[in-house]
This record gives structure tokens, C-alpha cells and sequence, in this order.
């Protein structure tokens, strides 16, 4: 007699869900007793997962029936009121599981449509009072903190649709059901985890960012309105925390920290081992497994971030106000430092298209910072002097400075580290674009209004921007077609021109200046190069944002440095007969002609369109919703399994 294996047991939620799909109606004989049980049971999402991405639109659409019933018990469960019993409690939240794995799902099936998944659901005739009923429902649960972790998930995945926020008309309920109050209570209360915090952020992040220029949006309103210090220093607080433990995990890739003792160690190791050893130990941080997610999933909160700082002054004042507090208190956070920190490993870790958009985002926002006054004049202040943490992970770090300094020096830091990691064939003229407005931001501060000169290492600030140039030069062909072109060597030759005619103003010494003329004499070809492509140009596009169109007379600060210098440099090679020049020379003769030199008065190098998102940045700003979206969803999913995963280990070692 063959031998039978052992029986496989199904869960009795598999086998209830399984008739459900196969088109069983044994619940519509006594339907309260069969939910009350059917809810009662933990619901199995990978099974119901699986199951509906395996079942077929034809065979979803046959038992639309079975799930209309499926969804209108569910709903039943999520509406009752707190006071419910410890099992209804159990009813609800498996309810609240299970609406959430079953809209996902639907929405990730390609050959459903909107009016498909509304059909299957709640039949076209009830959804309106439904959907509103469920997104009202939702509301009630995100103020009980039993059920705010599941009702803040269930929520994302609604708005979320298949991640095109826009395009998900589901999003209308919540538009009519504005929920920014539950939002601000949620992010008052202390006892609130940390998670459901994020979780809160995120949501009022997609629905502020819904059709948000085509429609009234409530959500987006009281996002650029809200003046409660509470509310919005509790968000400060928020991105100060979560920013130094997204920057852990570049630094997981590599430890770039250089101190006393690691130096000490990497010279004796490589004195008695030699430079074999040294280089089988190089870490390629590209090809590492652990850089496949990087950025960090919460990179999606990032798109809050930008809407506070964008359209909310009173975000500015907790801002600053916070910051204030750690230099005065010496507090451990510091949320400008932090973010400067932040996008230093980003910015030298833009090696995909997820990373692409959040450099942008973060640039974004860092422009808006630059052009805050407020946010300005804090910066300035000697006491705001810290030591940032900058990414130093990659080849020609920028020099290393221990001691704290302005914050100024950081971002130009930044923004360096942008320029030097980020060149490429398919050079970003936008992204570079906005890094030289920012740059530009901060030297006309520094011009206009501070009492004190910069201690920078502004060499390198030179040398990376005539790099930028031969590089530009290098690829003219390919570049000067771009629509951003224009407008991405006119902020550079702003950057030039500022620091020609008015470096002296924040220069702290002779020697920088003369490092910048150095520079450009140095670059004197490139620069003639650009002059010719212009003057020959003779129709120019006018910038989306608005900033200052490029003319021929960009050049001519540049041209008179070359023609000044050049001829005196020429004349002592041929009398002295050498074919190159050294920099101590050219240097030389610098501090010899500077006094001769006159340049012409540029203006409009002290003046700027300030930043506006509309509409230059309208569909950049569709992508950033659709990314955001889809990495706050696998951040969801991340934790959830992680979850699952402690749960197991926490039975093996209570079994042992």
C-alpha cells in the first residue's frame, strides 16, 4: 500500500478567503455570524497577496459580488466606535489589514482601470457614500492610538492608488473629508511612535501634493498656513532625528571619519604591509549590496520638507529657533547641519534615477533656504559656528577642516562636492544650474550685508568651477542645444563676475583674490570658447524660471582679466625663454599688474528672480509625488517585514 504523506492543514482564513474568490456564497445565509468569524481570524497577507495577483481581471470581475460583500463587512468593522470589546477591537484591525492588502493589490493589476477597481469594490452606485463613509471611518481611527498604526496604513494605500497620487481619484473622498486636524493632534501627542509620526508626515505629504495647482486642496493649504509653534517645531524635531540616521547608512557603506587615531593606524598599516595590502582593501561603494537602496526610503519625506520651507514662514521661524537653541544650549540636534550633512552622501552617491530626484529636491531646498533672509542672517552669526560632517567616501575629498565654522562654508562645501561627483557625459544642466543660483545666493549675501569676510578655502571653490567650465567646453557640442544651457552658464558667469568685481568685500586675503585670477587666466581658452559660441548665438531662449538671460557682455570682465595678464606672461616666457610657466610665476605677476587692471561694473550680478515652483518645476514635481509615493510604500513594506521577521526570532528564542 503506498504510503500517504503527512495531511497539509490550510488556515481557516485561507480556506474562507479561497471560497470567497471561487464565487461561494455560504455567507449570504447568516452574513453577521460568518464576518464576525471570518474577521475574528489573523489575515493571512502573503496568501492574499499571492492570491490576488494571481487571479485573473476576468476572474475578479465574475465574483464582484462576493467582494463588494468582502468590502462593505470591512467597512462595517473600521466604523465601529472605540468602546468596541476586546474581539470587535481584533475585528477592526484585521478588517483595516486586509482593505489595505486588497486595494494594493487591485491597484497593481495592469488591465484594471480606475472604474474597474471602484466596480469590484462598491459598485459604481454606492461609492460615493462608501468611500466617503470609509475615509471619515479612517479618521476616527487615526485618534485612537490602538488603531492609528493600521488606519495611518490603510490611508497611505488609499491615496496612493498604483503610486500616481494624481491620477487616483479615490484621493477626491479625502479632499471632501478634510483630515489636517487629526493630523496636527497626531503630531502633538508625545505618546505618539515614532513610526506613526512618519507615517502621518507622509500621508499629508501625497494628499497636500494632490492636483494641488489645479484644485482647492485643503491639505495643502494648512500645510503652507499652520502656525502652531508645537505642531511645527514637533516637524523640526522630526527631520533632525530621521536625517542623521538616513546619513548612517552611507556611512554603513564606508567610514570615511578621519581622526587622530585612524590616520595613525592607516599610516603604520600601510608602512609594514606596504601599498598591495593597502589596495586589496579599497572598498568599491558602487558595487556593494547594501548601495542598492540607497537612498533610504524615507527620502520621501523629503517632498513635506520642501513644502514647509517653500511656503511656510512660520516653519522658518521653528526652524531657526531650534537651531538657536542648540548653539546657545549645545543640544545634540541641528537640523540645517544635519541636512547640509545629509546631502554631501547623497550628492557623491547620485548613481540612479531615485537619487537623481531627491539631489534635485534637496537642491531645491536648499536654494529656498539661501534665499530666506532670516535664514541667511542666523547663518551669519559667529555663534552658529559648528563642525559638519561631510562625506569624504570617494577620491580628492575636499580639504578637511576640524574646527567649527560657518555654516556657509558647509554648504559651499556641498555644493562643491555636487560639481566635483556629478560630472558626466549627460551632464544635468538643471541640477547644476540650481547648485550655481544657490552658490550665487550665499556670495551675494556675504557681499551685501555681512560684517565679516569668509575663512574658505576658496581655491578649491575656483578651480572646481573652471573644471565645470572645460568640461562644458569639453561636451559644446552636445550641451549648447539643452534648453537649460543659457541660463546654466550665465549663473556661472554671474558666480565669476560677482567675485571679480566684488570679491574684496567678502575675500578674507590678498591670496584668494589672486587664486581667482589664477584660475582664470588659467582657463583663459575655455572661457574664449563660450564667448565665441555666444556671440555667434544671436537668438537666446528665454529661461523658464525666469533667471537673467546669457549676453556677450557676461565675457567681458573675463576678457579684460586675459588680455591684461596674458600679454605681460607671454612677454616674460619670450624674453626668458621657457616654454612653460609655473604658478609661483603667474602668481607673481598677478600681485605685479593687479593695480592696472580696471574692470567694468556688472549689475545684473546684484540682482535674481527669486525661486517660484510654478511653473518651471511642475513636472518635476509629478515625479518627485510618483517617487515619493512609491519608496514610502516599500518603506512601509520594509518595516512590515522586518516585523515579521523580529516576530519569528522573539518565538525561537522564548521556544529555547
Amino acid at each position: 500500500m503506498q504510503k500517504r504523506g503527512p495531511m497539509k492543514w490550510k488556515e481557516k482564513s485561507v480556506e474562507l478567503t479561497e471560497n470567497l474568490f471561487k464565487g461561494d456564497k455560504s455567507h449570504v445565509t447568516d452574513p453577521i455570524r460568518f464576518w464576525d468569524a471570518y474577521f475574528m481570524l489573523p489575515v493571512n497577507v502573503s496568501f492574499l497577496t499571492n492570491l490576488l495577483q494571481t487571479t485573473s481581471e476576468e476572474i475578479l470581475l465574475d465574483v464582484k459580488d462576493n467582494l463588494h460583500q468582502l468590502f462593505e463587512a470591512s467597512l462595517g468593522y473600521v466604523k465601529q466606535h472605540s468602546t468596541v470589546d476586546v474581539h470587535d477591537r481584533a475585528r477592526q484591525l484585521h478588517a483595516m489589514e486586509l482593505l489595505a492588502c486588497l486595494v494594493r493589490q487591485l491597484f497593481l493589476k495592469k488591465r484594471l482601470s480606475h472604474f474597474n477597481i471602484i466596480q469590484l469594490l462598491t459598485g459604481l452606485d454606492h461609492a460615493n457614500t462608501m468611500f466617503s463613509s470609509l475615509v471619515q471611518a479612517i479618521g476616527e481611527r487615526l485618534l485612537d492610538p490602538a488603531s492609528r498604526s493600521q488606519a495611518l496604513k490603510l490611508a497611505i494605500i488609499l491615496s496612493a492608488g498604483n503610486d500616481n497620487v494624481n491620477q487616483n481619484h479615490l484621493n477626491g473622498y479625502f479632499m471632501q473629508n478634510d483630515l489636517s486636524d487629526t493630523f496636527l493632534k497626531i503630531l502633538v501627542d508625545k505618546d505618539v511612535a515614532q513610526n506613526e509620526l512618519l507615517d502621518t508626515v507622509a500621508l499629508w505629504g501625497m494628499l497636500a501634493n494632490y492636483s494641488k495647482s489645479e484644485i482647492r486642496n485643503p491639505y495643502s493649504t494648512r500645510l503652507s498656513r499652520c502656525k502652531d509653534t508645537r505642531v511645527l517645531e514637533a516637524l523640526v524635531v522630526l527631520y533632525a532625528n530621521l536625517l542623521p540616521s538616513m546619513t548612517s547608512r552611507y556611512i554603513e557603506l564606508k567610514d570615511d571619519e578621519q581622526t587622530v587615531t585612524k590616520s595613525i593606524v592607516s599610516y603604520m598599516t600601510s608602512w609594514f604591509s606596504g601599498p598591495a595590502s593597502n589596495s586589496s582593501t579599497a572598498i568599491d561603494i558602487d558595487n556593494l549590496e547594501s548601495a542598492a537602496n540607497l537612498p533610504p526610503y524615507e527620502s520621501a519625506l523629503f517632498l513635506v520638507l520642501y513644502d514647509l520651507i517653500s511656503s511656510n514662514p512660520h516653519f522658518i521661524i521653528s526652524l531657526l529657533h531650534i537651531c538657536t537653541q542648540h548653539s546657545e544650549e549645545k543640544q545634540d540636534i541641528n537640523p540645517l547641519a544635519e541636512l547640509i550633512s545629509y546631502s554631501s552622501y547623497l550628492f557623491q552617491h547620485n548613481r540612479n534615477s531615485r537619487s537623481y530626484i531627491y539631489t534635485r529636491l534637496i537642491l531645491l531646498i536648499l536654494l529656498c533656504l539661501c534665499e530666506n533672509y532670516s535664514v541667511l542672517k542666523h547663518i551669519a552669526k559667529e555663534e552658529t559656528q559648528i563642525n559638519v560632517r561631510l562625506c569624504r567616501q570617494r577620491p580628492t575629498p575636499l580639504p578637511l577642516v576640524k574646527k567649527p565654522r560657518s555654516l556657509f562654508c558647509a554648504i559651499l562645501d556641498v555644493l562643491l562636492i555636487f560639481l566635483k561627483y556629478n560630472i558626466r557625459k549627460k551632464l544635468d544642466l538643471v541640477t547644476y544650474k540650481i547648485a550655481l543660483f544657490i552658490m550665487h545666493r550665499i556670495l551675494l549675501y556675504l557681499k551685501n550685508y555681512s560684517q565679516e569676510r569668509l575663512e574658505y578655502h576658496w581655491s578649491e571653490l575656483w578651480s572646481t568651477l573652471t573644471a565645470t567650465l572645460h568640461f562644458t567646453v569639453s561636451h559644446l557640442e552636445e550641451l549648447k542645444t539643452r534648453d537649460d544651457f543659457d541660463a546654466y552658464i550665465s549663473s556661472m558667469m554671474n558666480i565669476f563676475n560677482l567675485s571679480l568685481n566684488h570679491g574684496e568685500e567678502f575675500l578674507p586675503d590678498v591670496l584668494s583674490y589672486d587664486t581667482l585670477y589664477y584660475e582664470i587666466i588659467r582657463a583663459s581658452d575655455d572661457f574664449m570658447v563660450l564667448a565665441r559660441h555666444v556671440s555667434r548665438t544671436t537668438t537666446r531662449k528665454s529661461p523658464p524660471d525666469r533667471s537673467p538671460t546669457l549676453s556677450y557682455s557676461d565675457f567681458e570682465n573675463i576678457k579684460m582679466v586675459c588680455n591684461h595678464f596674458n600679454p605681460v606672461l607671454e612677454e616674460w616666457q619670450s624674453s626668458n625663454g621657457r616654454t612653460f610657466l609655473t604658478p609661483e610665476k603667474v602668481m607673481a605677476v598677478i600681485k605685479d599688474n593687479y593695480d592696472t587692471l580696471e574692470l567694468s561694473p556688472v549689475e545684473k550680478v546684484e540682482r535674481y528672480t527669486s525661486y517660484t515652483e510654478l511653473p518651471a518645476e511642475m513636472a518635476f514635481f509629478r515625479q518627485v509625488l510618483r517617487m515619493a509615493t512609491t519608496d514610502y510604500i516599500a518603506c512601509i513594506t520594509e518595516r512590515d517585514n522586518q516585523s515579521v521577521v523580529d516576530q519569528e526570532n522573539s518565538k525561537v528564542t522564548t521556544s529555547s
